[in-house]
């Protein structure tokens, strides 16, 4: 049985009510029909989870935003549903990392059934399943002109303590950097960004000369920091950072938590459904 979670709490009315209709069209054209709940101010997600999980519902759709699917991870509780996501606006990180183009593309997904056991990443009370990015990284650098990305990425630079595995700690020196479970830009090599290898990669974007910076603007807006020489790229399970207090980690582009934090895998948590264009 299906279970669609619809929200539209960070979309216009009128565009969630279209794309409630197309959805509702689309289900029942490619025979995936299912229970379908709206959250509401009266019942949210965790509720909602809560009810699938009392009628016995195997597969768990989440049709909104990254926010959506998001909040929902953080109520799973262990429970075994397979996952899926259909987003309602366009351009969302999570649509991008699992393939996904549209609400139609995500239904023909959803129906097609491809599942994938993916790592869970954990900050604070925060689940995901993509990166934590902080100081410089590709969402700061994607806005940036040419002439604030010369400035920024050849003079700004932060010193932060880490602390990888509980094994050895790390004074590092770098504009920026990621802690990596999936992102939206394939790599070329496999093993980074692997959203089912159980580990985080851990990169660290050291200062740039002005033409390092002409050169390799596009792969850091891109993410993909490994192909830029000189940076740092760690396969670790678990990342603390200890200083500077208050320092920023985002998601996305939001702030999710200030350091002091930790963040961690957990191997093969989810079974995802996931698309032929997946990034990983």
């Amino acid at each position: 049985m299906y279970f669609y979670i619809l929200d539209g709490t960070k979309i216009s009315p009128a565009q969630f009510e279209k794309a409630q209709v197309t959805l509702q069209g689309l289900l029942a054209q490619f025979r995936i029909s299912g229970e379908m709940v709206r959250v509401t101010s009266i019942r949210g997600i965790p509720e909602l989870v809560e009810l699938a999980a009392e009628r016995g519902v195997k597969t768990l759709i989440a049709c909104g935003t990254d926010d959506t699917f998001n909040i929902m991870l953080a109520y799973l509780a262990g429970r075994d549903f397979a996952l899926g996501f259909i987003p309602l606006i366009d351009d969302t990180v999570l649509a991008k990392i699992l393939g996904i183009s549209s609400i139609e593309s995500a239904v023909k997904t959803v129906a097609a059934r491809r599942l994938e056991k993916m790592d869970l990443a954990v900050i604070g009370d925060n689940y995901f399943i993509s990166q934590v990015e902080f100081g410089i990284a590709s969402t700061k650098v994607k806005n940036m002109g040419w002439f604030s990305s010369m400035s920024s990425l050849t003079k700004d630079y932060y010193n932060l303590k880490l602390r990888i595995d509980n094994s050895y700690t790390m004074d590092i020196t770098c504009l920026g950097g990621t802690v990596t479970n999936s992102r939206t830009t394939s790599s070329s090599n496999s093993s980074i960004a692997n959203p089912t290898d159980g580990f985080l990669d851990l990169m660290v974007l050291e200062r740039l000369t002005r033409m390092d910076v002409l050169k390799y603007k596009p792969d850091i807006a891109k993410g993909v920091m490994e192909n830029i020489p000189g940076t740092s790229v760690i396969k670790c399970r678990q990342v603390e950072f200890l200083e500077p207090r208050g320092f920023p980690l985002n998601i996305a582009g939001r702030t999710f938590a200030k350091v002091p934090a930790v963040v961690s895998i957990i191997p093969r948590q989810l079974r995802m459904i996931v698309g032929k264009g997946r990034t990983f």
